[in-house]
């Protein structure tokens, strides 16, 4: 038999640098469309984002969503168990924490937070991200090596990516077009540097955020 332990060195090299900020949300629906008008809600309370490096606002999803891969197409109803999250470097968590209370105006919608509390960087082999936005509009073979070359800038060698459904997040300027992406057989470094970092374009708009993902079947369907 032949069995290797864990590099419990490299694990302990892991340091809490980002951490994301989880919210409960207090709102019925919201915008299947939503990024843009989440990014300007949180940014009239709290301007700072706008100077953070790393920082980015995910976007919310409700139980039809299909866990990110599909979404409905006007409107998503949201459940108690919602939870709004800001990603952040662990240094302006304190920043983030006061939006507690706080009522954002979602375009046409409502949404109170409340009860903020700290949610650790997973680590995983497996990392996925509803929508990755490349610098332009790309065919798949495109985009997936300009993530390959976004990937060898942070010294991460990827072995397995699957890209999907493409997504489309409305700005006043432009359009901005992603794909969904999944990468799998990560190390425990280069999976944390992925979600510290993320990849491509629009992270305050829901853009470029991985998460933790235990199977490649719901992007490989697509």
């Amino acid at each position: 038999m032949y069995w290797e332990e864990d590099n419990t060195d490299e694990v302990k090299k892991i340091e809490d640098k980002i951490i994301d900020v989880s919210f409960r949300v207090d709102c019925n629906k919201i915008s299947a469309d939503h990024a843009y008008d989440l990014f300007e809600a949180v940014s009239s309370k709290l301007p700072i984002i706008n100077d953070i490096d790393n920082l980015a606002i995910h976007s919310v999803y409700g139980a039809e969503s299909g866990a990110g891969w599909e979404r409905p197409e006007t409107e998503i109803y949201l459940s108690k168990r919602t939870r709004f999250c800001i990603r952040t470097p662990v240094e302006y968590a304190e920043k983030v924490f006061s939006l507690d209370k706080q009522t954002l105006k979602v375009g046409e919608y409502e949404m109170k937070l409340s009860k903020p509390n700290i949610k650790k960087l997973i680590i995983t082999d497996t990392l996925f991200c509803r929508t990755v936005v490349v610098e332009h509009n790309k065919n798949e073979d495109e985009f997936l090596e300009d993530v390959k070359k976004s990937l060898n800038l942070m010294k991460i060698n990827v072995k397995k990516m699957l890209c999907g459904k493409e997504h489309l997040i409305k700005t006043p300027k432009k359009i901005l077009v992603g794909k969904t992406l999944l990468i799998t057989d990560l190390g425990k470094l280069e999976s944390i540097k992925i979600q510290e970092l993320g990849i491509g374009l629009g992270k305050l708009y829901g853009c470029g955020i991985f998460l933790p993902h235990k199977s490649i079947a719901p992007v490989a369907n697509e």
